[in-house]
């Protein structure tokens, strides 16, 4: 992979990119703004963590990694604070005797009682962006109070959220409305400015792809679709109205509210849209007017 030359200004806290000026972090003697990473089981939250980090080396970007599931069997990135040396999975079923799903629920609610001790262990680290994976189970993060808490003391008002989209459940238009309603009301729970990717989109092919980025950015288009698959499934022809009206219906307010902010294709695995995460970061947290066609723009990928 080759980058453009990242040079750093001594004099201050930015980054330097072709000769322009890009803060990073401004945050002297404390703990650097976050950046949540949602999404359902299996949406590539883990790999994003370890693939970014990875990345902004190459930047010179210092990228602290956290790791918040405790139900995680194994990570790839280099956690600041890992949940797992605080509250163990298999410590809770144990002793609490309970089940997989009832463990996550009591685990996620003893980490977030003790939010105050886990921001002890971060605070004053020096670095220039926090990235925190999230439980798999996104109703564990996004619906309980204790989470909203759990994002309150660690965000400290510096705060965003990147929600991945599943490419697999993208590829019907009743799921990527789903998804679309998922990510807007994860936004709505935790109140943080929210950018919405598709993850592993380097598993979709390329027609499936172009139809998903369509759907994204043509609710006319998505509207066909809906009615479309609608019909396919036979229903009948109210119930295929009233479904198809209800999720654009839905769509429309949200996108009326600036509530989703639209759709980029990531890929862990290609490090496409890595210069998306960093520029929407930078973007919320003061580091730039124009994060779409600014920075991200300004970097060259060459994989191989």
């Amino acid at each position: 992979m080759n980058l453009r030359t990242v040079d750093h200004d001594l004099r201050s806290d930015v980054e330097v990119l072709d000769g322009r000026r890009i803060p990073v972090s401004t945050q002297d003697g404390t703990t650097p703004p976050v950046v949540f990473v949602v999404g359902t089981a299996g949406a590539g939250k883990s790999s994003l963590v370890t693939a970014f980090q990875r990345w902004a080396r190459f930047l010179e970007v210092d990228v602290l990694a956290i790791n918040l599931d405790p139900g995680a069997e194994r990570v790839h990135y280099d956690p600041e604070f890992d949940v797992r040396d605080l509250v163990s999975l298999s410590d809770v079923m144990d002793e609490y005797d309970l089940g997989p799903n009832g463990a996550q629920i009591l685990a996620a609610d003893l980490v977030a009682a003790q939010a105050e001790d886990v921001f002890e262990e971060i605070e004053g680290i020096s670095g220039d962006i926090l990235i925190v994976d999230t439980p798999g189970q996104v109703e564990l993060f996004a619906f309980r109070e204790a989470s909203s808490h759990l994002v309150q003391v660690l965000g400290q008002g510096m705060a965003c959220l990147v929600f991945l989209f599943d490419p697999m459940l993208s590829q019907t238009p009743s799921g990527f409305v789903s998804q679309m309603l998922l990510s807007s009301i994860v936004h709505f729970r935790l109140g943080l400015p929210t950018a919405n990717f598709l993850s592993k989109s380097d598993l979709l092919e390329p027609e499936v792809l172009e139809r998903i980025m369509e759907w994204g950015r043509n609710l006319d288009v998505l509207e066909a679709a809906l009615y479309e698959e609608s019909t396919s499934q036979r229903m009948d022809a109210a119930t295929t109205g009233q479904r198809s009206e209800f999720a654009i219906g839905q769509l429309r307010m949200m996108q009326h509210a600036s509530i989703v902010p639209g759709l980029v294709p990531l890929s862990s695995e290609s490090e496409e849209g890595l210069a998306d995460v960093l520029s929407f970061a930078q973007n919320v947290f003061g580091g730039m007017s124009d994060a779409r066609d600014g920075f991200a723009g300004d970097i060259e990928h060459e994989i191989g």
